[in-house]
C-alpha cells in the first residue's frame, strides 16, 4: 500500500500562544488515492515524537501553523471539526504516491483570518488554559444544513456544565431569525467552514504528545456533543417572522427579569412592556433600551377596568403587537381577557378562573364534603354547625388538614391543623393574606412532587418531575405554626417510572380537560400511596427509597393528588434549575406560546439526550436546589465586603464550587431580614448543585453546602450558620423592621413570589 511521509518541525517550547489564534492554510488540502495510507511523524524541540497511520479517506489536515484537523458526525443536524494546533513552522513532505511535493512551506493569509484572531471570553467560573506548553485544542460546530437561526444562545443553552474536558471560552456567531447558510460543499477550503461556523469552543489544553490520544480525546467529545445536539433542530426550513409581545407586569427588578428579557432577546422577538408608571423600565436609558423595546405606562390598579386600560395601551402602541403574557399571578385572567379581545393567541379564561382560586381547582378531584371555602372564622363556625342539605353531605373535616388562602404563593399563609380547635386560628391567618378567602382540604400523606408541562396543541411535548423533600409541617407532630416552606428540590425524580408516568397522565388531562391547549404550567401534587417514601438512606441522608414489604390492597398506588395549578413557569429559583439540568428554557416556551410559534415552542421543549447513562428523562445529571434559610433576624452584614456570602463560599470551599451551577445571594449588606414572612420562611440564598455520579451525591453535597453556608446578622458575635436554631426571642421581631424587610424583598428576587417568580 502506498504511504506518503510527512516529517513535521516543531517551533522551540516556550513560544507563548496568549491569546490563542485559529490559523488555517486555505491551499493545506491533499489530493490522495483512495487505498493511499498517510503515515505523519512529529519531531518536538526538546525531543518527542511520535506517529499516526491514518486512511486518507478519513480528514487530515496540518498547516503551517501546526494545525491538526479531524472532523465527526454528531448524528442528526450537525458537524464537529475539532482542532489541535501544533507548534509547526516547516512541513517536509516526501512522497512515493500522490500529488505531494517533496518539500513545501505552507505561508499564511492573515488577512483572511483575520476575525478568528481574538481572545475569546472566559467565564471567570471556568479554569483558564493550561499554559504555554500544551496544545490549544478547539471544536467547531457547523449545521449539515442551510436555515433560519432559531435562537441565538442555542449552544450555551446544550453545552451548559459541559463535564470533560471543561470549556475555557466559547465563540456563539449567531443572530436570530437570520438565515444561516450551509459551506459543507465538497471542494470548498476548510477557512469558509471556519469563517461561517456559528460556534467555536476552546476546550482545557491537551497536554498529551500522541496523535492516538489526541484523537481519543476528540472521540469522546464528539460524543458528549451528540448526546447534546443531535436530538433538536437548531435551524428552521422557513423564514422567521420577526414579531412583538407585550409583558404586562415588567418584573420588579434585573435580576428576576433578566432571564425573561434574555430569552426574548435570544429569540429575536421585540419586548413591550405594559405596567404602571414608575416602574424602573419606564426610563429610556441606554440599559432599559437593551431589555426593552418601549414601555407602555398603563394603571395596572385591579379593578374592572383594568382589561380595558391594557387594551386601549396596546391599541395606542403605533407598531403591531402579536401577542400578550404575563407572570404574575394575579394577572393570568386579566391577559386572557386581554388576549381574547385582541384576538391573540391564549388558552380560555375559563382556565385560568379556575387555575388561580386553590378551591375550584380542588374540586378538580375531591369528593363532596372533602373541601370547604370560607372568608372568615364565622363562617366556619356557621359551615361546620350546618345540617346535610339533602343528597348534599355537609362539610365534615377529617384530620389532619390543610388551610391555605385561595389565593396565594410561596406557601405563604398555609397551615396544617391537626385538631378542630385550632382550624379557626388557621382560618384567621390565611383570610388576612390577600384578603382572599381560606379554602379547607384535605391532607395527603406521600412523596410531594412539581410537575411542570409544556403542552403543544393539547398534547404533552415536555414533562418534568422533580422531588420535594419533606418540609417542617410534614412531620406527623406538626403543629399550626410549622410550615410548608421549601427545603429543597431534587431532580430529576426518584420514583418508580410506572407511577411517574401515571403522575404525569393523570395531571396533564385535569390540564387538558380544563381548557389549557399550549404553555407551560406549573403543578404540585402529592403522590398518595406510592410505593416509595422518605426516610434515612444512610449516614443521615434522607431521600426517597422503597417501602418494605409487599403494598396491602388498601395501599396501592391510584395517582397523584392534585394540589394546585399554577398557569405559568415554577418560580425564577425553580425555573432556571430546570434549565440547567435539562436544558429546557421555560420562559422561553411561556413567550413562544403566547405568539402562538408551535415550531420554536416545540425545539425549546427539548431536553438533552441521555448524556450520561443511566440518569434518563433528558437530564444531563442530577441536581439539588438548596434554599438557606434566614438563621436569624436582624441586619445582614457580610463576611467581607467585596464577597458575597455565596462568592465567600465558593472561595473557601472549592471542592463544592466545582459542582455549583447557580448561586444567587438576595441581601446586601445592611438590609434588615425576617425569620418569616407572611408565614413563609425567609430565605437569604439559594444554589444548584449537580452530580454525574448520583442523585445521592448531589444531595450530599447539596447537605454541605447549607451547613458550610456563612452569612452575618447584626447583633451576633459570630457568624452564624443556616443550620443553627433559631432563638425564639428573635422571631418576634417588631413591626417596623417586618415592614422595612418586607419592603427591601419587594426590590429583590427573594421571597414574594406573588407575580410568578421570586422577587
Amino acid at each position: 500500500m502506498a504511504a506518503a511521509h510527512i516529517n513535521l518541525t516543531c517551533k522551540p517550547e516556550g513560544r507563548q500562544f496568549s491569546p490563542p489564534s485559529l490559523l488555517f492554510l486555505h491551499n493545506a488540502r491533499r489530493q490522495t488515492s483512495r487505498h493511499q495510507t498517510i503515515t505523519t511523524t512529529i519531531t518536538t524541540t526538546p525531543p518527542t515524537t511520535f506517529s499516526m497511520a491514518q486512511h486518507a479517506k478519513r480528514p487530515l489536515a496540518f498547516s503551517s501553523e501546526g494545525l491538526y484537523w479531524a472532523q465527526a458526525d454528531l448524528g442528526g443536524h450537525f458537524m464537529a471539526f475539532h482542532t489541535a494546533r501544533l507548534p509547526i513552522t516547516h512541513v517536509q513532505c516526501d512522497c512515493r504516491k500522490g500529488d505531494f511535493a517533496k518539500e513545501a512551506s505552507y505561508d499564511i493569509n492573515l488577512d483572511l483570518f483575520e476575525p478568528l484572531l481574538f481572545p475569546l471570553p472566559c467565564p471567570s467560573t471556568k479554569r483558564p488554559a493550561s499554559g504555554a506548553g500544551n496544545i490549544p485544542i478547539f471544536t467547531l460546530i457547523v449545521p449539515r444544513t442551510a436555515g433560519y437561526i432559531t435562537r441565538s444562545d442555542f449552544f450555551q443553552i446544550r453545552l451548559q456544565d459541559f463535564a470533560h474536558p471543561h470549556i475555557v471560552a466559547t465563540l456563539e456567531c449567531t443572530q436570530a431569525l437570520t438565515l444561516y447558510r450551509n459551506r459543507l460543499i465538497p471542494g470548498h477550503g476548510r477557512e469558509r467552514v471556519i469563517l461561517t461556523a456559528p460556534f467555536i469552543i476552546r476546550w482545557d489544553d491537551f497536554n498529551n504528545v500522541s496523535t492516538s490520544a489526541m484523537q481519543e480525546h476528540f472521540a469522546s467529545i464528539s460524543t458528549q456533543l451528540r448526546r447534546r445536539l443531535n436530538n433538536v433542530p437548531w435551524l428552521g426550513q422557513w423564514p422567521i417572522p420577526r414579531k412583538r409581545v407585550a409583558l404586562v407586569r415588567g418584573r420588579p427588578n434585573i435580576t428576576a427579569g433578566g432571564p425573561i428579557y434574555r430569552a426574548a432577546e435570544a429569540l429575536g422577538i421585540d419586548l413591550v412592556i405594559v405596567d404602571d408608571a414608575g416602574h424602573w423600565l419606564e426610563l429610556s436609558t441606554k440599559d432599559n433600551l437593551k431589555h426593552r423595546e418601549a414601555f407602555l405606562a398603563t394603571d395596572m390598579t385591579e379593578d374592572e377596568g383594568v382589561v380595558d386600560r391594557i387594551i386601549a395601551s396596546i391599541r395606542a402602541y403605533p407598531l403591531p403587537i402579536h401577542g400578550v403574557f404575563t407572570l404574575s399571578d394575579n394577572f393570568f385572567v386579566t391577559v386572557a381577557k386581554v388576549a381574547q379581545e385582541l384576538g391573540l393567541p391564549t388558552n380560555p379564561v375559563s382556565a385560568f378562573e379556575t387555575a388561580v382560586d386553590k378551591y375550584r381547582s380542588r374540586l378538580l378531584q375531591d369528593s363532596p364534603g372533602q373541601t370547604a371555602r370560607v372568608t372568615s372564622v364565622q363562617e366556619l363556625e356557621a359551615l361546620l354547625e350546618a345540617p346535610q342539605n339533602g343528597d348534599q353531605p355537609c362539610f365534615s373535616p377529617s384530620f389532619p388538614m390543610i388551610v391555605k388562602p385561595t389565593k396565594g404563593w410561596s406557601s405563604e399563609c398555609v397551615s396544617k391543623v391537626s385538631k378542630l380547635e385550632d382550624l379557626a386560628t388557621a382560618v384567621e391567618k390565611a383570610t388576612r393574606r390577600h384578603g382572599s378567602a381560606a379554602v379547607i382540604e384535605p391532607f395527603f400523606d406521600g412523596p410531594e412532587i412539581d410537575a411542570n408541562f409544556i403542552l403543544i396543541d393539547g398534547e404533552v411535548a415536555f414533562c418534568e418531575i422533580a422531588d420535594e423533600p419533606p418540609c417542617s409541617a410534614d412531620d406527623p407532630n406538626a403543629t399550626v405554626d410549622d410550615t410548608f416552606s421549601p427545603v429543597a428540590l431534587t431532580l430529576p425524580s426518584a420514583l418508580p417510572e410506572e407511577e411517574q408516568r401515571k403522575a404525569c397522565d393523570v395531571l396533564s388531562n385535569i390540564l387538558i380537560k380544563l381548557g389549557f391547549r399550549t404553555g407551560i404550567v406549573h403543578v404540585e401534587a402529592r403522590m398518595t400511596n406510592s410505593s416509595w417514601e422518605y426516610r434515612d438512606v444512610g449516614d443521615g441522608i434522607i431521600d426517597l427509597a422503597p417501602k418494605d414489604g409487599p403494598p396491602s390492597l388498601d395501599n396501592i398506588f391510584t395517582g397523584p393528588r392534585l394540589l394546585e395549578i399554577n398557569a405559568r413557569p415554577p418560580g425564577y429559583r425553580v425555573t432556571l434549575p430546570s434549565k440547567c439540568t435539562y436544558g429546557v428554557d421555560y420562559f422561553a416556551a411561556h413567550i413562544l406560546a403566547a405568539l402562538g410559534d408551535t415550531e420554536r415552542l416545540r425545539m425549546v421543549a427539548t431536553p438533552f439526550g441521555e448524556v450520561v447513562e443511566g440518569i434518563g428523562h433528558g437530564a444531563q445529571y442530577h441536581s439539588r436546589l438548596v434554599y438557606v434559610p434566614a438563621p436569624a433576624a436582624g441586619i445582614v452584614r457580610w463576611k467581607s465586603p467585596e464577597l458575597s456570602p455565596c462568592e465567600d463560599l465558593m472561595r473557601r470551599r472549592p471542592d463544592l464550587a466545582a459542582h455549583i451551577s447557580i448561586n444567587t445571594d438576595y441581601f446586601q449588606p445592611g438590609d434588615k431580614i425576617t425569620t418569616f414572612t407572611d408565614g413563609a420562611r425567609t430565605y437569604v440564598a439559594h444554589l444548584l448543585v449537580r452530580s454525574v455520579n448520583s442523585r445521592r451525591e448531589a444531595i450530599e453535597i447539596g447537605n454541605e453546602v447549607l451547613k458550610s453556608f456563612e452569612i452575618c446578622i447584626e447583633d451576633h458575635e459570630e457568624y452564624v450558620t443556616s443550620e443553627e436554631e433559631i432563638p425564639d426571642e428573635m422571631a418576634e421581631v417588631i413591626d417596623e423592621v417586618i415592614e422595612d424587610a418586607r419592603e427591601k424583598m419587594m426590590g429583590l428576587e427573594v421571597i414574594d413570589e406573588k407575580e410568578g417568580l421570586c422577587r
